[in-house]
């Protein structure tokens, strides 16, 4: 009985994934990506690109910004410097 139930569980996901793969795969080619999606080519190639260039992979670190006074854009709280602009405070 466990065996059925594992391999309807194993055939009912790999039809599942296989649609998503699919789905996925057509989205891309239409050029209807989602914010952040690669192809399969272009995820290998950064995989690649990491693994020879011998740099870590992006750790997704945050940052603490402020707004300036100034200019109002966002800068960094850390390693702040001056951007040029009149009246800066940095």
């Amino acid at each position: 009985m466990f065996l059925k139930t594992a391999l309807l569980v194993a055939i009912v996901a790999a039809i599942w994934f296989g649609f998503r793969h699919f789905e996925r795969r057509d989205r891309v080619a239409k050029g209807n990506r989602r914010t952040g999606e690669r192809s399969f080519g272009e995820r290998l190639a950064k995989s690649v690109r990491e693994k020879t260039s011998g740099r870590p992979k992006d750790t997704d670190t945050i940052e603490d910004t402020e707004p300036c006074p100034t200019c109002g854009s966002f800068v960094s709280v850390t390693g702040v410097s001056n951007c040029g602009k009149p009246n800066c405070p940095y």
